[in-house]
């Protein structure tokens, strides 16, 4: 095989032997081309081993968030359920207390599914997408917020001896299912858009620096925010009041359910008014004892604060 002439001008033969004869400069370039291809190569290399270590990697990851949202599906299968049984024995209970009024014996039970069978079905649905899930636990959690109110507003009945008020308890809208609409009497929406800066219960007080126990959740946005009835009912105050909260609205949602609101700029409503769920009662602002804008959201229960969180949907 005939060499290429550039080739077979650097090649020296003699007898057997055949050496390579460079010049200084053809051996400076010889020796970068074959440092490059050593560089290129071992790149190559390194990027190889480094893509398998990322595709491994993604492989776990995958591998984790299935089990994950397994492990959530079987955690919202268990909380379905269980909401499931505390609807039946709402139910119950409700059914009692009818009874209770008209003084016929109580039938006990209702419609639907029995909670022991309930409870004692294992199965696992088939899998859900993580959107699905958000959607189903957003769901449960309305779901809660019902319940809780219900076993709320019948413990104060019973507590009170109320039988005469079970056709007040009747009228609210947990009992039909309803929630989230202009006539509920239930505080069961958010009263401003913004971020928890405070929560319920103890902390260092913000102005004074001493222990304290705060007996709502702060929601602090911009000024002028709107701040709205987390639940229908009769504003009892609307105006300033020297106890730290600034501008304050105070309503009486009926059933031991009260709702206040404070720090605001300004209140647009009066004493005596009728409000509807999600109607705008003041805008946002730092009056009182306050550091910054947000909104003092408390719920009461027969004068007890109680944790609003309790009360609210997952986001707001």
């Amino acid at each position: 095989m005939k060499l290429p002439n550039f080739l077979s001008s650097l090649l020296i033969v003699s007898d057997d032997n055949v050496t390579l004869q460079l010049t200084k400069r053809q051996g400076k370039i010889g020796a970068v081309i074959v440092a490059v291809l050593l560089i290129v190569s071992l790149g190559l290399m390194i990027w190889g081993i480094a893509r398998q270590v990322e595709i491994v990697q993604l492989r776990q990851q995958t591998q984790l968030q299935r089990e994950q949202l397994k492990l959530l599906q079987q955690k919202t299968d268990v909380l379905d359920k269980k909401i499931q049984n505390l609807n039946q024995i709402s139910e119950e209970n409700k059914q009692m207390l009818k009874g209770a009024e008209t003084g016929t014996p109580s039938q006990g039970g209702s419609d639907g599914e029995d909670p022991k069978q309930i409870a004692a079905d294992g199965e696992v649905s088939a899998p859900l997408t993580a959107a699905q899930l958000s959607s189903r636990l957003s769901r449960l959690d309305k779901d809660a917020q019902k319940l809780l109110v219900s076993f709320y507003t019948m413990r104060n009945i019973l507590r009170d001896g109320g039988a005469q008020n079970i056709a007040a308890l009747q009228d609210l809208n947990f009992m039909t299912g309803s929630g989230g609409y202009a006539n509920s009497t239930t505080p069961s929406i958010w009263p401003s858009k913004g971020v928890i800066t405070s929560p319920y219960g103890g902390r260092v007080d913000p102005v004074y620096g001493s222990g304290a126990f705060h007996e709502g959740i702060d929601i602090a946005d911009d000024y002028g925010t709107s701040i709205v009835a987390t639940a229908a009912g009769i504003v009892t105050f609307a105006g300033y009041t020297d106890g730290g909260y600034g501008n304050l609205v105070e309503i009486d949602h009926g059933n031991g359910f009260v709702t206040r609101y404070g720090h605001n700029s300004a209140v647009v409503v009066t004493p005596g008014m009728s409000v509807t769920q999600g109607q705008m009662i003041a805008v946002m602002g730092s009056t009182g004892k306050s550091t910054g804008p947000h909104v003092h959201y408390e719920v009461r229960v027969n004068g007890t604060p109680v944790d609003p969180m309790v009360f609210l949907p997952i986001s707001n």
